[in-house]
């Protein structure tokens, strides 16, 4: 038997439900250890939020706006955690775009300086089982993106938890 999910499918999944396939396949499904270092030498991996180190971070923050310098500033605090309300507010923004536009800006600057030309990586990840919507569910109205503890405690390191 054969089971296919694509990205779209697998990124639909609630955390949990993941986190159920995975450990239901086990590592006797899986490829062989080997087989993963040739397609991914450098270790990274998919729909686990990247740890940034303070020296990382340093670069990653050299050319960024004020605006994605302040959002980012929110994962210093709350565990690395934080609503959508917050991160719109902090820019005193309304529109969802942006924060998808930060977030790709942010990313694709991680990519580069890491070396991740295959696209497997991201600081900032969206918690599924946290979203809010409307009665209709036609319009998102809050969930929480969030970081690694490790990218949490450089950012607070580089940038305060205030």
């Amino acid at each position: 038997m054969q089971i296919m999910l694509d990205n779209g499918d697998w990124r639909r999944l609630s955390s949990g439900a993941r986190e159920e396939l995975l450990g239901l396949l086990g590592t006797d499904t899986a490829p062989s250890r080997s087989a993963k270092s040739r397609e991914n030498p450098k270790g990274f991996r998919w729909r686990v939020p990247f740890d940034l180190t303070p020296e990382l971070g340093r670069k990653l923050l050299r050319g960024l706006t004020e605006d994605q310098v302040t959002r980012l500033r929110l994962f210093a605090r709350d565990n690395g955690r934080v609503t959508l309300k917050q991160m719109l507010a902090a820019t005193k923004g309304a529109d969802l775009h942006v924060l998808s536009a930060f977030e790709g800006a942010v990313t694709r600057k991680l990519r580069r300086l890491v070396g991740d030309e295959n696209r497997i990586i991201s600081l900032i990840m969206w918690d599924y089982d946290a979203e809010k919507w409307d009665k209709d569910h036609t319009e998102l109205l809050d969930g929480i993106f969030y970081v690694s503890a490790a990218t949490s405690q450089a950012l607070k390191k580089l940038l305060g938890g205030r």
